[in-house]
């Protein structure tokens, strides 16, 4: 008895581990599928419409006796949801992770609760008492992540492999130049990961309204996913006129 009661008692850190895993693995193949040439808001599409096709009939048939009646102020969350939770969200990720490194980008979007947490506040959807401990730990923890976010945004380091060589005279003008377009690229790719992490901070806050109105958890997913794979297939349509840019030809877009 006392073994189990251990195992369920680390059965939420082991899945959060699990997550965190998955979550890196997927991240390092979406960076090397965007520097293959994929378009961002295809990998969108396809992601959304292949998580629609395998969450729908799961959301059908386990919810078709409970799910609420859809209304137009649940469509119209919904369609909010889809677009901060999923395509928004996912198109500032790609674009910062394009222009960043995958380290980098899954390390900032520890920011995403801090940022939580002041809207939060400032909405007034949660309050905020320093005199007890729990409203202190909330301040030290935003500040803790704010100032690791900062650090890494900041300062780079030096490199640990692939030792650069002394650069000869003749190319310490194409040095500079390349130097300087790496760190717009590398703002360029921040500010996009702080977009995101905003875009997926009002999703959560929307989200914290949209359960209590809609229940339906496995439906209302569901919905979201649909509704951004169409988001993000008439934003692609608009953008991209060639047809060819749906083709996958490589190994890794199928996977990312």
């Amino acid at each position: 008895m006392l073994g189990m009661a251990r195992i369920n008692e680390w059965k939420p850190v082991i899945a959060m581990l699990v997550f965190d895993l998955i979550s890196a693995v997927t991240t390092a193949l979406i960076k090397k599928a965007l520097q293959e040439g994929l378009d961002r808001l295809v990998l969108i599409t396809l992601r959304q419409l292949v998580a629609t096709v395998f969450l729908a009939p799961i959301a059908y048939f386990r919810e078709r006796n409970t799910r609420p009646k859809l209304t137009l102020e649940i469509l119209v969350y919904l369609f909010f949801s889809a677009a901060f939770g999923a395509a928004l969200s996912q198109y500032t990720f790609f674009y910062g992770l394009q222009y960043t490194t995958a380290t980098f980008a899954i390390t900032f979007t520890n920011v995403a609760p801090v940022l939580t947490f002041l809207i939060a506040v400032l909405l007034r959807v949660e309050s905020l008492n320093m005199t007890n401990k729990a409203g202190a730990a909330k301040i030290v923890g935003t500040l803790t992540s704010f100032a690791g976010v900062m650090l890494l945004t900041l300062y780079k380091g030096v490199s640990l492999t692939h030792l650069a060589e002394e650069p000869s005279p003749d190319h310490h003008g194409a040095a500079a130049a390349g130097s300087s377009s790496d760190r717009k690229n590398w703002t360029l790719g921040t500010l996009a990961l702080l977009a995101n992490c905003l875009c997926f901070s009002f999703w959560l806050l929307l989200q914290s309204r949209l359960t209590k109105k809609y229940p339906a958890l496995y439906s209302s997913t569901a919905y979201m996913f649909l509704i951004s794979s169409l988001q993000g297939g008439a934003l692609t349509a608009a953008i991209q006129r060639r047809a060819s840019v749906w083709v996958l030809t490589r190994p890794l877009e199928p996977y990312s």
